[in-house]
């Protein structure tokens, strides 16, 4: 629990806001950006936050957006804390140093758009501000069916895209009170947060108010078309037994209940599927996402990197995909890969000789997903000459059976290990994980300050170039390969 000390009062263009200072951060937790979404706000655009009079306290994060426990918490932990669908707020933690111009870090959490937030303790960026020096920005935004539904009879769609713009705008008009620079903003995301990097990227709105980009184990592909949606919102009501439109005022209980069976009814073997996706709305996604991405990265740099063993944070441990036969293997390649599936698979074994069943699944999901569709974006990056470092994080427990999976990553760089205590660093030593936490973070917040991730402290970090794939593996020897 955090200790609130002296009150930190802030004037914004929109009102007075008071947080507290601890510890040489000054924290602002639970700004509303937007205003009361009221009884008809679910599955519409926000509307901006109204001004306030007198002094708005914000000691404390919001409500998260109501959810059920994660899929992958058997790996990461779990947590409990009020819900409620009104939960457009974000947290400010700032250096206390009265300096001004201080770049800004602005974080997009993910959780496959159903579940997570930007003001979970997991994420608390009180060492970051202070040992980074500069501000950094956790976003709650709307998820699953309440964020992500799109149907003529509801929603436009992307909702919860358009949270984060709005989030986003609230920043840019509002962080040179805070003493923060908003001509210096880096994006960071995380799985579906990356994808959500990639989607405000490609928008034009939203691209003009950032510097940089970090994009942490992305799927880039993962823009769906308006009648996949549509059929998609058209089963979801089906599996409620209700009338598209009747959707608005189901109990939230239900809703919540009903995405739960929708989720299930799309399970497939060996497959780690995004429920719901940003839509290709041609509002605030185009058809032309991808172009759009590599227009609005132009000039601005860019951080792009996966894990080595992301897939087992699905896989390990689940009895029926650590004992699949050879033909289930063969045949998650065949879906994974079509016709050039036995020359990946091929190509698996050769990397990682004696490996079983769980492994040769994961590693080839890895391929298709996190590792190659990252590799994918960088050479992209690349051709149009756009400044892009490339990682691997290689890290994982000797006691632990989840490797280097997803989103182990996410407490060496906020540097909150102790709050997560999760499955994914079982057996890891405190001061192995301290040194590992201090060298990405302190690399992370290079980037976010001056564009340009090297430091003294690690060893040089090429640029990609077209015909030079350099790659930093972060792992208690950090390398360049």
């Amino acid at each position: 629990m955090i200790k609130k000390n002296t009150p930190s009062e802030v004037r914004t263009k929109l009102g007075k806001i008071e947080g507290f200072s601890e510890d040489g951060v000054n924290a602002y937790l639970g700004i509303p950006y937007a205003s009361d979404l009221g009884t008809d706000g679910r599955f519409q655009r926000a509307r901006p936050m109204e001004p306030w009079s007198g002094v708005l306290t914000t000691k404390k994060s919001g409500p998260i957006s109501p959810q059920l426990s994660s899929r992958l918490s058997r790996l990461m932990g779990d947590f409990s804390l009020p819900q409620d669908e009104d939960s457009l707020t974000l947290d400010v933690w700032c250096p206390d140093t009265g300096q001004k111009e201080i770049p800004v870090l602005f974080w997009i959490h993910g959780g496959a758009y159903v579940s997570g937030a930007g003001s979970l303790k997991w994420y608390r960026g009180a060492s970051f501000a202070k040992n980074q020096n500069v501000i950094v920005i956790g976003v709650n935004y709307r998820l699953g069916a309440l964020g992500f539904l799109c149907h003529p009879d509801i929603s436009p769609g992307n909702i919860g895209i358009e949270d984060q713009i709005l989030a986003l705008d609230w920043v840019y008009n509002n962080i040179e009170y805070f003493g923060g620079n908003r001509r210096n903003i880096t994006l960071m995301g995380q799985s579906a947060g990356a994808i959500s990097v990639y989607a405000l990227l490609a928008n034009k709105k939203s691209s003009k108010m950032v510097s940089n980009a970090i994009l942490q184990s992305g799927r880039y592909n993962n823009f769906e078309e308006l009648d996949a949606a549509h059929n998609k919102a058209e089963k979801f009501a089906h599996i409620a037994g209700v009338k598209v439109n009747a959707l608005k005022t189901l109990p939230l209980e239900d809703i919540l209940n009903v995405q739960t069976k929708f989720i299930k009814a799309q399970a497939e073997f060996a497959s780690s599927r995004i429920p719901f996706l940003p839509v290709i709305d041609q509002y605030t996604i185009s058809a032309e996402v991808h172009e759009n991405f590599i227009e609005g990265a132009i000039g601005k740099n860019i951080i792009v990197g996966f894990n080595n063993d992301e897939m087992h944070a699905w896989f390990s441990g689940i009895e029926e995909i650590e004992n699949a036969s050879t033909e289930q293997i063969e045949l998650v390649f065949k879906r994974e890969f079509k016709n050039n599936w036995n020359v990946i698979l091929d190509e698996c074994r050769k990397r990682r000789p004696g490996a079983g069943a769980m492994e040769m699944i994961s590693m080839g999901m890895n391929i298709s997903n996190f590792e190659g569709q990252t590799l994918n974006l960088a050479k992209r990056l690349s051709a149009a000459n756009i400044n892009t470092w490339l990682y691997r994080f290689d890290w994982g427990s000797f006691e632990g059976v989840f490797g280097a999976c997803h989103c182990i990553e996410l407490p060496f760089i906020f540097d909150t290990a102790v709050e997560w205590d999760p499955p994914m660093l079982l057996g890891g030593k405190v001061k192995e994980i301290a040194g590992l936490s201090g060298s990405i973070q302190k690399t992370w917040g290079a980037f976010v300050r001056g564009g340009n991730p090297n430091h003294s402290d690690i060893p040089n970090w090429p640029r990609i170039e077209e015909n030079n794939f350099y790659k930093l593996c972060w792992n208690n020897s950090i390398e360049v390969i």
